[in-house]
């Protein structure tokens, strides 16, 4: 399955680093705790507290200031364990709820996560779905709940791995919201245009799989991540292919979700003249312009690892890639530099 012909890839568009260096909030001393980030994963099972952790780490390493996880109680100690910079919210009880003496106080014990989960997701800024959610029947239950109240509130949204899954199966749970953004693998990207009747294998049609995916579903930002990193809002598409590292551990994917969640926050703060700026990116530009960006420094943060690590790549070396690599890539490069310039000096 060819991502972009050559043709559409003549068709696509990108923003400038300029216009994504814009959207990233000064260091100063006028800003206070919370303005330069407030993201919140969703996720965290009893089988997989590595993908939560690596997405809320890749968040704060880029510069959110605040990162908080909400997890099933039995995945909360793993979590807090890997990092004292989490704030871990232990508010999903999958166990206590299977196992309470009757439907009423299963119901209980339910009520209590959503309106623990509606009270914090008024302080955050983002949601990101699915890092270490698995399909368990609750968990996938309150993945849904918090999407319907990130919705309410017109929140950004990133879903990966079995949030996906959620999506796959409902997809009128996400359909029409634009301010959610996709983060597919090939075998995800696949899934999800099968249900929602988009052909990948037609290599003479006018617009990419990625474009006709996002139109299906009402203009949703969908990332698919390949050799390419494609993205479309259903009307324009860009191609980020800046090289990245040639190891495929678990968690780099959740690493991805992380900066797509800080480059949206900084876009909403960017929206709200946080700091006086000249709007050199337009309101309709603001969250493709945060996730090409994202896109641009996962490759390049993977592709530093792997020249260190080779084989023994893990995720948690890209993860320490960041920050060093975020300070050259905006402290260093003249304020007209091109991406090239700007990635490699």
């Amino acid at each position: 399955m060819a991502t972009l012909t050559q043709r559409q890839k003549e068709a696509t568009t990108m923003p400038t680093y300029p216009e994504y260096r814009s959207l990233v909030p000064p260091l100063s001393a006028s800003l206070h705790k919370g303005q330069g980030g407030r993201v919140c994963i969703l996720g965290g099972s009893s089988d997989y507290t590595g993908a939560p952790y690596f997405s809320a780490m890749s968040a704060l390493r880029l510069g959110a200031d605040l990162c908080h996880v909400i997890c099933d109680e039995e995945a909360a100690t793993a979590i807090k364990s890997y990092s004292p910079d989490l704030i871990v919210h232990p508010h999903i009880k999958i166990r206590a709820a299977n196992t309470a003496q009757d439907k009423k106080a299963s119901n209980e014990i339910w009520a209590r996560t959503f309106d623990e989960i509606n009270s914090l997701l008024k302080r955050v800024h983002v949601l990101v779905v699915g890092p270490g959610l698995s399909r368990d029947k609750g968990m996938l239950q309150t993945a849904k709940h918090a999407i319907e109240v990130a919705r309410e509130q017109d929140m950004p949204i990133v879903i990966d791995a079995d949030g996906l899954y959620l999506i796959q199966n409902d997809p009128e749970i996400i359909k029409g919201y634009k301010k959610a953004v996709m983060t597919p693998n090939l075998v995800e990207f696949k899934r999800l245009c099968d249900v929602m009747n988009v052909d990948t294998e037609d290599e003479e049609a006018e617009q990419p799989a990625v474009q006709r995916l996002s139109e299906a579903l009402g203009g949703v930002i969908v990332i698919q991540k390949g050799k390419s990193d494609v993205i479309s809002d259903g009307q324009k598409v860009q191609a980020v292919d800046n090289e990245g590292g040639l190891k495929r551990s678990g968690g780099q994917g959740d690493i991805l979700t992380g900066l797509v969640a800080t480059s949206l926050a900084w876009g909403l703060a960017y929206e709200k003249e946080v700091w006086q700026h000249t709007h050199p990116v337009k309101q309709e530009d603001v969250a493709m312009t945060a996730c090409f960006g994202a896109c641009v420094i996962n490759r390049e943060c993977s592709r530093l690892a792997f020249e260190k690590h080779k084989r023994a790549l893990q995720s948690s070396d890209v993860l320490a890639e960041i920050g060093p690599f975020f300070h050259l890539f905006y402290e260093k490069p003249r304020q007209k530099a091109t991406w090239s310039e700007a990635i490699y000096g």
